[in-house]
């Protein structure tokens, strides 16, 4: 008998790829839309699931610092319904947290580095790994929780960084790709990447770990639009409007140890091949890197 997994956010821009990666490996997928699952209200299917990947949330930092409850009642109340959900049905659970380190101490960040939230969106993360811990050490829920670094792929929503500099390469009637602030580094990981990290843990489950997922390598903005540029077969000038975002972090690098010895698994796409990706999705998209 197959495995039943319950995807929260199927429809996301996770959920879209990874739930038909389980289907193709022969797992009974429930995701369900919003009438019959609503975390942050505790609402749930009737259906007993043998594993939850709990991807459904709020996410994109500059909106979260308009409305900082709200990013609260779902990531961190809705994460508490998912926890209570799996307490009750003995679910093992996979919570896709987020960046919660703050501006690092040094590089590269391990998982045991000091959570240090400077944002609303990665506060609400941060409570609501605290509530994971809570749940898996003093209430025998079966927990892992992964912190992807800087998630990035086709279907990613417009508003997003990659997004708009991808849609700016392409578009014949930018001049240039402008960038609010082309400074700061990040670990850029492929959405696919993302998907087999999930999937290699679910394969051999770590009860109560923390695994960060990244590339382990950063770049920055002006190298992420130059090589955009490459990928998309045009020569564009880069423009940073040198408006550098409240609380931004200058540089972030994964330390992908932890994972890589528990399960095997390393990410295979580079950031070339990945930016390829994105802006081939973009064009037979007409000009759109989103899927709507």
């Amino acid at each position: 008998m197959s495995e039943r997994v319950l995807v929260t956010g199927g429809s996301g821009f996770v959920g879209r790829r990874l739930v038909p990666l389980l289907k193709a490996e022969g797992v009974e997928v429930f995701s369900p839309g919003r009438d019959d699952l609503e975390v942050s209200a505790g609402i749930f299917p009737n259906v007993l699931a043998d594993w939850v990947i709990h991807l459904a949330g709020r996410t994109y930092v500059p909106a979260s610092w308009n409305e900082p409850a709200d990013f609260y009642r779902v990531n961190a109340l809705g994460t508490v319904n998912v926890l209570e959900y799996c307490r009750r049905t003995q679910a093992k659970l996979i919570y896709v947290s987020g960046y919660c380190y703050g501006i690092p101490e040094t590089l590269p960040i391990s998982e045991t580095a000091p959570l240090k939230a400077n944002n609303p969106y990665a506060a609400s993360k941060r409570a609501a790994e605290d509530a994971c811990r809570f749940f898996s050490e003093c209430l025998q829920t079966s927990v892992m929780i992964v912190r992807p670094f800087n998630i990035y792929g086709p279907g990613q929503p417009a508003n997003f960084l990659i997004p708009r500099i991808v849609e700016q390469a392409i578009d014949p009637a930018a001049e240039a790709i402008v960038v609010e602030d082309d400074t700061p580094k990040r670990d850029f990981v492929h959405l696919d990447d993302v998907i087999g990290a999930i999937a290699s843990l679910r394969r051999d489950p770590r009860p109560g770990a923390t695994f960060n997922i990244g590339s382990g390598e950063s770049y920055s903005i002006a190298e992420v639009a130059e090589t955009v540029c490459m990928a998309a077969d045009t020569k564009k000038t880069v423009v940073s409007r040198g408006n550098r975002r409240l609380n931004d972090i200058p540089d972030v690098i994964a330390d992908i140890t932890a994972i890589r010895n528990a399960t095997g698994w390393s990410p295979s796409i580079s950031l070339r091949d990945g930016l390829h990706d994105v802006v081939e999705h973009a064009r037979r998209r007409g000009g759109s890197c989103a899927i709507i």
